[in-house]
């Protein structure tokens, strides 16, 4: 009974030329998946060379948008044209004109409590004046009165 079920089986594979061409088949289909597979790995290796090649290109490319934007930039500065250093000078031209009204309103105020100091030292400097004009003049009627008297 069991060589009933595989006889069908060994007279599959008893057929020589069946299993020649099934060889060859794989052959041929392994041959071609090789070269397939060479032919992906080769393309594969080109994009990837291309891929490089498009990259440092565009690498190249841009150091090179840079540097000339970056010159374009210093030649602006120094022309006086580029929009930054506009700015930044009109910023340190506000704060300069900041700084000299400031020193001008402290030279006003410092000048005007040397003049209300001036004032009170000279205000006093005239009260002491008549105070001491007001007791010599005393002091020489009493000496004259005890003198004459």
């Amino acid at each position: 009974m069991t060589s009933a079920l595989l006889s069908p089986m060994v007279d599959y594979y008893n057929d020589e030329d069946d299993l020649d061409s099934v060889d060859d088949d794989d052959e041929r289909s392994f041959r071609g998946r090789d070269s397939e597979e060479d032919t992906e790995d080769a393309s594969e290796t080109d994009l990837a060379k291309h891929d490089e090649e498009d990259y440092v290109e565009i690498k190249e490319q841009m150091y090179q948008d840079k540097l000339a934007s970056l010159k374009r930039q210093l030649q602006q500065l120094q022309e006086g044209t580029l929009q930054e250093y506009q700015k930044r000078m009109k910023k340190l031209d506000q704060q300069y004109k900041e700084r000299l009204r400031n020193a001008d309103l402290f030279l006003q105020l410092e000048t005007e409590q040397v003049e209300r100091n001036y004032i009170k030292e000279k205000k006093a400097a005239v009260k002491e004046f008549d105070d001491k004009k007001v007791e010599l003049k005393e002091n020489l009627i009493g000496i004259w009165q005890v003198t004459f008297v």
